[in-house]
């Protein structure tokens, strides 16, 4: 374990620069994969950006939340402080989807696509995370006799609950940070070499390889994560949201749930493709072509038709797209 270095005199806490690694690495790979293999115009790739920092925030908040609510239910009290992954992975996912959407031109009714290129970015910065947690001394396994222990040193978290090691440091106990960081690393190597295959599902991939591997590793955790009030530890039952949001999402991909809103999004994305094709042209999207006009209002009527979308909003969609002829 490794809690700090001396660069030019300056005291640099690994941790925090395993966490500014990740964000470099998250970045890093959103342009090589994102803004250059899928050619995103400038102004909807500059909103990206700073969406993706957005949900880098609400990651670290999400992440306190819960974990202050486990440790909550496991004291009998009211506790505020440290992080938990998973937790802050439930809430970003909703938030960026969202806020892809609606804020990202060239993603409207498409943001599902666009947040799963984000994914091998995340996974990649994960990895540089887990690093953090290994130098930190924090996130450790339990006690073993394998070759795989590592005794921390005196004063870190595994040495004051597991005492007993050599100079005054812990028992050996599982890496389970650099485990889980070889994983990362793993998942963000497959997503890569087959990006053009797994792009459109790494979200699903993600949700379901991750939810395994996390569900299973935490039979080997041994330190203290909050409770939950049952038997599940707070990391296995975020694990099962991701399984039902995974399940949900495959459901959705496959036409067999909310098919009101995958029509929309049909239409969301038609436009998002004229604006695209406008903005590259200079030309403002209400002088779009009759001809792409009637198609928008042919679909919308069948939409209509086909009980999809309500009078109120076809009537709304039709006077917008009679308003750019």
């Amino acid at each position: 374990m490794l809690r700090a270095i001396h660069i030019f005199g300056i005291h640099v806490p690994m941790y925090g620069l395993m966490m500014f690694c990740g964000v470099v690495a998250f970045y890093i790979t959103y342009f090589v994969l994102v803004e250059k293999k899928e050619g995103m115009e400038r102004f909807s790739s500059n909103r990206m950006i700073f969406i993706s920092a957005l949900g880098l925030v609400v990651l670290y908040v999400s992440a306190l939340v819960l974990n202050s609510l486990f440790h909550s239910i496991e004291e009998g009290k009211i506790v505020v402080g440290g992080i938990t992954w998973l937790g802050g992975v439930v809430g970003m996912i909703p938030f960026m989807i969202f806020m892809i959407h609606k804020f990202v031109p060239q993603a409207k009714g498409n943001a599902l696509y666009y947040f799963s290129l984000l994914i091998p970015g995340l996974t990649i910065g994960h990895m540089f995370g887990r690093l953090g947690c290994f130098f930190a001394g924090c996130c450790y396994g339990s006690v073993t006799d394998s070759i795989f222990g590592v005794s921390f040193p005196e004063g870190s978290s595994a040495a004051l609950q597991y005492p007993g090691g050599p100079n005054g440091g812990s028992l050996p106990v599982l890496p389970t940070q650099l485990f889980e960081a070889a994983f990362e690393l793993l998942l963000f190597v497959v997503m890569t070499v087959f990006y053009k295959k797994l792009k459109k599902y790494n979200l699903e991939i993600y949700m379901i390889s991750y939810g395994i591997f996390r569900f299973i590793l935490e039979f080997f955790r041994g330190d203290d994560r909050g409770g939950t009030g049952f038997f599940l530890s707070p990391s296995q039952l975020m694990c099962i949201l991701l399984f039902i949001g995974a399940a949900l999402l495959i459901l959705y991909r496959k036409g067999v749930i909310f098919k009101k809103l995958s029509a929309k999004c049909e239409v969301w994305r038609q436009e998002a493709a004229e604006g695209v094709e406008n903005r590259r042209n200079g030309v403002e999207q209400k002088a779009a072509p009759a001809g792409s006009s009637f198609n928008s209002l042919k679909e919308l009527q069948d939409m209509l038709n086909a009980g999809l979308i309500t009078e109120e909003e076809y009537q709304t969609k039709k006077e917008q797209i009679l308003e750019r002829l």
